[in-house]
């Protein structure tokens, strides 16, 4: 068989660096990018479908289309039109196949990494943490004096938002109880450092769920009606007796600052007027959004939730902010075959996208959508055009099948009618008579799946990213998903891209705001003498 890859020690953080820097001078030698005046994003906000693969996407769209009335197929998402978009290839170091704490730190810090750590290169072992930890776009957001937050549908101590401000070399440290003895006067657990450490301490917004892990548990009667199965399911208890958002709330006392744990709460707080916003509105992750409590008492969707930080981070008075917001239920749906549950989710997403766009100015907002890797699902058969993208791909005169179907999972074992072992006469599959038993309505109910595993796999194909705004013209052709971070980096004028953007000089900014007031004609030979004073001064430092 085929050798293990063995890294030729070029995968540190260095390399990676070197990697997305080459290819973001490759981009800027382009012709039309030449052309453009270089340009800042005041504001940075990256959405990120957690597992929303192409096949997520297209059926998320149809999806959306046929909940209001329409086929589906000729539907648009919020983000379909951004004017550029690439392709993201997702491996982790050591997988093929990733998971989202590689993906996460990849985009969020411009390093690739392992499988399962999180803010911290290849390099890292039990004994090396600081050496191998890498910072974030909140770090470089923060040195620059920007507002910073974080949204998600997860625990805020889930791989993808860690991601965003945590080191560890095991992304299931979310709180002190999985850490292992030996290790436990070494690492800190993932709430704490949130809690305690820069950049997590300094953020402005941190909105989602996971009370358990900060020790603020509610009572049981307050709990979700739904619980659902699954290893994302399982939770973490504080063993050390400690509230962390007790020690938030003193720490921020006497300050301008605000905690909720409903919607009521959240609706409550003036958000023009807040300088921190902390919100956990479940136990663990926030429901799915198809069975969310929409009470007062209840839990914000992922739109309310974007709307609230975009509202604290706006401020006229700030060199900008930096946000992430993150769908990350359509990847926990996708692991138990709850393809209903995972399109319910990509549309919320959708709504949480453009919720951003009519809030904020395009002209100084760098927005970026894409996912950190797929799943394995796919979208196949030959339905009817305005088929019910939750039904079935075939017509009714064979064995069914459905349109959306799963390579791995759970879903097996619902569509066999025993446990016997499969031959080629065996006919215990579903069948159309026998499908009528199974309610496919049923909000746990699980889509057919080829193997069966309890958790289905996440997909390692490349994935979509779109972006608009200041520096989207970066975003174009195939490539390695750290270079998201650079973009960020290059358009924010902030981290290790920050020297490549002429426009981040303040010299350059009076120049051309001088050059853009005069009278037309002179205006346009100011231009051009700006410009070409940018393109010089950009070859230098290349």
């Amino acid at each position: 068989g085929a050798s293990v890859y063995k890294s030729p020690n070029l995968d540190d953080a260095r390399f990676w660096r070197r990697n997305a820097e080459t290819y973001l001078k490759k981009v800027l030698t382009y012709d039309e990018n030449r052309r453009m005046v270089p340009s800042v994003a005041k504001n940075i906000i990256i959405f990120v479908g957690d597992g929303m693969g192409i096949a997520s996407l297209s059926t998320g769209r149809i999806f959306k289309g046929q909940r209001a009335g329409r086929s589906g197929e000729e539907e648009q998402l919020s983000f379909d039109n951004f004017p550029n978009t690439g392709m993201s290839k997702t491996y982790n170091t050591d997988r093929q196949v990733p998971d989202s704490a590689g993906t996460a730190t990849a985009m969020f810090s411009g390093i690739k990494t392992k499988y399962g750590v999180l803010g911290v290169d290849y390099t890292i072992t039990e004994t090396n943490l600081e050496a191998a930890k890498v910072s974030s776009f909140m770090d470089w957001a923060q040195a620059e004096g920007k507002r910073t937050g974080i949204v998600t549908t997860t625990r805020v101590t889930h791989a993808t938002p860690a991601a965003c401000y945590a080191h560890t070399i095991n992304r299931n440290y979310e709180c002190g109880a999985k850490i292992p003895v030996h290790l436990k006067n070494r690492i800190k657990d993932i709430a704490r450092q949130m809690i305690e450490d820069a950049p997590g301490k300094n953020l402005n917004v941190v909105l989602g769920g996971g009370r358990n892990h900060f020790g603020a548990s509610m009572p049981s009667h307050l709990k979700p009606e739904y619980k659902f199965q699954g290893a994302m399911e399982k939770t973490c208890i504080r063993t050390d007796g400690r509230n962390l958002v007790e020690e938030w709330k003193q720490r921020w006392n006497g300050t301008n600052a605000a905690y909720a744990w409903k919607t009521s709460d959240l609706k409550a707080v003036e958000l023009e007027q807040v300088e921190h916003l902390f919100g956990l509105f479940n136990d663990d992750h926030l429901s799915y959004d198809a069975v969310r409590d929409r009470s007062p008492d209840g839990e914000p969707s992922l739109s309310e939730m974007t709307e609230a930080a975009i509202k604290v981070l706006q401020r006229p008075d700030s060199p900008g902010f930096a946000l992430m917001v993150e769908g990350g239920r359509i990847d926990h749906a996708h692991h138990q075959n709850h393809a209903h549950l995972a399109l319910a989710e990509v549309v919320e997403l959708d709504k949480a996208v453009e919720t951003a766009l009519n809030m904020v100015d395009l002209d100084e907002t760098l927005i970026i959508v894409t996912a950190d890797h797929s799943h394995a699902m796919t979208f196949n058969g030959y339905p009817d055009r305005g088929n019910d993208i939750l039904g079935f791909g075939n017509r009714p005169n064979a064995t069914p099948y459905e349109t959306i179907t799963y390579a791995n999972g759970p879903g097996f074992l619902l569509h066999r009618w025993n446990s016997s072992v499969l031959t080629e006469e065996s006919t215990d599959w579903a069948t159309w008579i026998k499908l009528n038993q199974l309610n496919r309505s049923d909000v746990t109910y699980r889509h057919l799946s080829a193997f069966p595993l309890p958790d289905e796999t996440h997909g390692g194909e490349d994935v979509a990213v779109f972006a608009s705004g200041p520096g989207a013209n970066l975003v174009r052709g195939t490539f390695e998903q750290n270079y998201i971070a650079y973009v960020m980096s290059y358009a924010g004028c902030m981290g290790p891209a920050k020297r490549l953007n002429v426009a981040c000089d303040n010299d350059f900014r009076q120049e051309f705001t001088k050059a853009s007031s005069a009278p037309r004609v002179v205006c346009s030979i100011a231009l051009v003498i700006v410009f070409l004073h940018a393109i010089v001064e950009l070859v230098r430092r290349m």
